[in-house]
């Protein structure tokens, strides 16, 4: 490890294959205004969640629509669909569990996003990173909005303070 990692940027990738959306066009305005933090969203087109970033898994929600993770000092929210806390776990299967180690090629949730519409419910999937106004020195896109992307996909990077 450098004498000066902390100072290094840390990437950010897509959670799942998809279009990728500014977290201002998300349609609920909690995620929308950045009042959860900065990040992004994605559209998804398949079921795979995948870690966006290299680091632990801090919190696992009981209705498996949310996962939040440890990335150095970013408190990072992977959040399945808007209002899909209302369907209580059912189109969820988590695949990890708290204090797992993660990275952008680790599988978090299999998601039925066919259930997800067919309860009317956004299947938008959006990366936060929930103490951004803590803890970051920047933030920063790497990939046009409206692009496809894929868990492989770099898509933000940020540095903290």
């Amino acid at each position: 490890m450098s004498l000066f990692s902390f100072n290094k940027k840390k990437d950010f990738y897509a959670p799942v294959s998809g279009k990728l959306i500014d977290l201002k066009d998300v349609s609920d305005v909690v995620f929308s205004s950045g009042a959860m933090g900065e990040g992004y969203g994605v559209i998804p087109d398949d079921s795979n969640i995948y870690s966006p970033v290299e680091g632990e898994v801090s919190q696992l929600l009981p209705t498996k629509h949310a996962v939040g993770l440890k990335f150095g000092k970013m408190e990072v929210l992977v959040h399945i669909g808007i209002d899909t806390v209302d369907l209580k776990g059912e189109p969820f299967e988590t695949m990890v569990k708290v204090g797992d180690k993660v990275d952008h090629e680790t599988i978090l949730v299999k998601t039925d996003f066919d259930k997800i519409k067919a309860a009317k419910k956004d299947t938008t999937t959006m990366v936060l990173i929930t103490n951004s106004e803590d803890i970051l020195k920047e933030y920063s896109s790497l990939t046009s909005f409206d692009s496809h992307v894929d868990h492989d996909s770099k898509v933000a990077e940020a540095k903290e303070k």
